[in-house]
């Protein structure tokens, strides 16, 4: 029997069933009598024809993230790159924000993706779409984790986003081809998303909010939370509020969650530094000219470069871990 059929059919078994076992083989051979009996040719024939992969607990491309949460899916339907992730973190809140909220999610979501963070978030409206949107803006990495099928698109206004995630990240679910958007399925999904990131950041949430779950589920896996902090009287950020009054890490500024992954984000830069060593006579050039603090024409008199050839190759040097910008221009890390 195919892999993918055997995956599909024990999807809805819980890790409890899991164990002892070494290999998904094993575990229908155990179970093979008590899974109820279905035709999963349709459900073959689509996922070949649409590019999904099946990813069972036991595959070598399984996230080992969701491998150490208490409850993690047996299966898992994939669209797009799904690729290990060294600093993955999610971004969640309101289907609804306010001004504050989209300057504030767009603020955080650029500025973590230049520096190398993947982002996570459930695809809704609001401050997901947006997270999802601005990272592949930046060139970022995004993985979108649905409360239904995979190949439902839910909700309908972000088709376009879909398949932009679909072509430059990857879309996760663990629930059956043509599963619906139910409630019941969003907690579930928060579970996954608390699962595959390092922490979570919820930029705006009233008390009520599946937001908040995500945070619950966050820390119970002993991860961090970060908050952002709202007006008092807002019913957007009493959510928020309420989780730094229980413990979140306020979010002043982006240094609040850069200052929380330091150690991780030092060891990747001298990685790239290592694996970049290997500079063009001009990124040579710019290293030896850069003094302090300079700014883009300074650069250009100091090395005799055209300020269009010069900006590219600092966008170069920026993405090798070699040059960092800071308010006045650049600086060497």
């Amino acid at each position: 029997m195919h892999t993918s059929e055997i995956a599909i059919l024990l999807s809805g078994l819980s890790i409890k069933d899991l164990n002892d076992f070494k290999n998904i083989d094993d575990v229908y051979e155990k179970y093979k009598n008590k899974i109820k009996k279905r035709d999963t040719s349709k459900e073959i024939d689509y996922i070949e024809k649409n590019d999904i992969e099946v990813v069972n607990f036991f595959d070598d491309r399984y996230p080992d993230s969701l491998r150490q949460i208490p409850y993690p899916p047996v299966t898992l339907y994939v669209k797009g790159k799904l690729k290990e992730m060294e600093l993955p973190i999610a971004i969640v809140g309101t289907r609804y924000p306010s001004g504050y909220g989209e300057k504030v999610v767009k603020y955080l979501t650029e500025n973590l993706a230049e520096v190398g963070f993947s982002i996570i978030s459930g695809l809704a409206l609001g401050i997901d779409a947006m997270a999802h949107a601005w990272t592949l803006n930046k060139g970022g990495y995004t993985v979108a984790v649905l409360g239904c099928g995979i190949d439902v698109v839910y909700p309908q206004k972000n088709r376009n986003l879909f398949k932009r995630i679909e072509e430059d990240g990857c879309i996760i679910s663990e629930f059956p081809i043509s599963t619906p958007p139910n409630r019941y399925n969003f907690p579930a999904r928060n579970r996954i998303i608390a699962g595959l990131s390092k922490g979570t950041i919820v930029v705006e949430a009233d008390i009520k909010s599946g937001s908040l779950i995500t945070a619950r589920l966050t820390v119970e896996q002993g991860k961090p939370v970060f908050s952002v902090p709202g007006e008092i009287f807002s019913k957007r950020s009493k959510g928020t509020n309420k989780l730094i009054s229980e413990g979140a890490i306020p979010i002043l500024d982006i240094n609040s969650i850069l200052s929380y992954f330091y150690l991780e984000l030092k060891a990747d830069l001298d990685r790239l530094k290592e694996e970049n060593a290997e500079m063009t006579k001009n990124e040579k050039l710019i290293i030896d000219s850069l003094e302090g603090e300079m700014n883009e024409d300074e650069l250009s008199r100091a090395t005799g470069l055209n300020i269009t050839e010069l900006s590219e190759i600092l966008f170069d040097l920026e993405l090798k871990g070699l040059i960092k910008r800071t308010p006045v221009g650049y600086q060497k890390t």
